[in-house]
């Protein structure tokens, strides 16, 4: 069976570089209790990520320097070998994680479900696991298995569990051949990466991340979803670890980062751009600085700044059709730190004093009221349009925000129309196609002198009542190309009879 990423109710159109034709990408995922389970899914709106494993018992430092980027991945930052990170895991013992607490957190704060690190890309696993001895069970002073006390709790509480796993292992010994760390360059220079969060998988791991998928989803109740992360997946690893998930949990969701068309729904990129990806279902994983996993040193923005930030955030991801999933990282103790707790509890406080906010905003379809002409001319700008976005589930970058636009119109008469488009250039001369109802122009705007021009792309007819006027790129090279220029505006001016 072909896998493609789970489209509901439209296909996608993307256009050949070859051609004009327009090719639709059906949708193949479409099972009932598939699609039963994603919208459950996206009528939770918010959820939970927990960046938490060995990592954060260093909180940002290694030998006693401040370590930029991730402090997740301060193992390839900071050119720690393996023995080394051995040593800290060794020594990892976050005798203060509150399961219990940390649910009731989520759950007083309107979030539906917890998304939590089984394994990063450390390789250190967070579950007890018969395939190493590397885990919290059998490698460190803790010696209980984490994972299944958030399980827990997350039944007790009745919130939804899913997690997050990382594809690529940096700990696997028939993983792909490491280099020797080089301790003569600056860490801070993000150059000569020892670890790479985009490795291929070879057969051994790819046997052994199977093992852990079968263990994680048989061995800690129902999951809502997993999050697979980074790697470089051939297609046929890709069909693998989805069906080994379906075939144990058929309404376990599959995120898109396990690439090559394989999710039930998209993930945005980390803390990416939200645009109205129509009918399919996405989420968006955000953080509340630039590191995912607990730095002690990083700078947090004022408490009140930063809730009114991520208050914005999930109201625009849900009334654009996202989930929106925010991520904690607790201490090497396990502790949440006050600052974020104060964080979900003010926009925890914002949805208990406005409960019907996010049913309010969500499925937004960004419809504006129709436009009508004014003295024989209509005016299309990106405020009373929409803008679109591709899809791309082939690869780790998968979205893109700008692939083509459209407006509605509302006429009185069918008349023919004169095209003008006002624009910036981002490119050279580049071909466009220009459609309403059954009429369509073919026009190249020139990218001159990259400054502002006006085109007059040719004449269309626009019929009695309401239709859709599409603005989108002839030929696309890439599924993923944007469109091209900054909008001004389309003026469409009726022609004289």
């Amino acid at each position: 069976m072909r896998h493609l990423i789970l489209i509901t109710t439209i296909a996608l159109v993307m256009l050949s570089c070859s051609s004009n034709e327009i090719v639709k990408q059906e949708p193949i995922n479409n099972d009932s209790l598939t699609i039963s389970t994603l919208k459950e899914w996206r009528d939770s709106h918010f959820g939970m990520f927990i960046h938490f494993g060995v990592y954060s018992e260093l909180g940002g430092i290694w030998k006693g320097e401040k370590i930029p980027y991730y402090g997740e991945q301060i193992m390839n930052h900071a050119r720690i070998t393996i023995p080394e990170y051995e040593e800290v895991a060794r020594n990892f013992n976050p005798e203060q994680f509150d399961a219990d607490a940390i649910v009731q957190l989520a759950k007083r704060n309107g979030m539906k479900y917890i998304v939590f690190t089984t394994k990063h890309h450390d390789g250190f696993c967070m579950f007890h696991t018969e395939t190493t001895e590397y885990n919290i069970v059998d490698f460190t002073p803790y010696g209980k298995d984490i994972v299944k006390e958030l399980a827990d709790a997350c039944h007790r509480h009745d919130i939804g569990l899913g997690f997050y796993y990382s594809l690529p292992d940096w700990h696997y010994p028939k993983g792909i051949e490491r280099l020797e760390p080089d301790e003569n360059s600056d860490c801070t220079e993000y150059v000569n990466q020892v670890y790479s969060p985009l490795e291929i998988i070879t057969p051994e791991l790819e046997d052994y991340i199977a093992l852990q998928l079968t263990e994680l989803l048989s061995n800690y109740g129902d999951i809502v979803t997993i999050w697979f992360d980074m790697g470089l997946l051939k297609p046929e690893q890709s069909i693998r670890f989805r069906n080994i998930v379906k075939s144990l949990q058929p309404k376990c969701l599959v995120s898109g980062r396990i690439m090559n068309n394989c999710g039930d729904y998209m993930t945005l990129p980390d803390n990416g751009d939200v645009a109205y990806y129509a009918n399919i279902f996405w989420d968006n994983p955000a953080s509340l600085y630039n590191t995912w996993g607990y730095k002690s040193w990083i700078q947090r923005p004022e408490v009140s700044l930063q809730t009114k930030r991520q208050i914005d955030r999930l109201l625009n991801t849900v009334s654009n059709g996202g989930v929106f999933l925010l991520n904690i990282g607790p201490d090497g103790k396990g502790n949440v730190i006050d600052y974020e707790k104060d964080v979900l509890n003010g926009i925890g406080d914002f949805l208990l004093a406005n409960p019907d906010t996010l049913s309010r905003v969500k499925h937004n379809e960004k419809t504006k009221p129709s436009i009508k002409p004014d003295n024989d001319i209509i005016v299309l700008t990106d405020d009373n349009g929409t803008k679109h976005a591709a899809i791309d589930a082939t690869g780790y970058i998968s979205t893109q925000t700008d692939s083509w636009r459209s407006w509605t119109i509302e006429t009185d008469e069918t008349a023919e129309y004169d095209v003008f488009v006002i624009y910036l250039p981002d490119n050279e001369d580049k071909k466009y196609i220009l459609h309403n109802n059954n009429d369509t122009l073919i026009h190249t705007l020139p990218g001159v002198d990259k400054m502002k021009q006006t085109s007059y792309a040719g004449r269309i007819a626009i019929n009695k009542g309401t239709s859709k006027f599409i603005l989108d790129q002839y030929e696309r090279c890439r599924p993923l190309e944007p469109l091209g220029l900054n909008l001004y505006c389309i003026i469409l001016r009726k022609t004289k009879q």
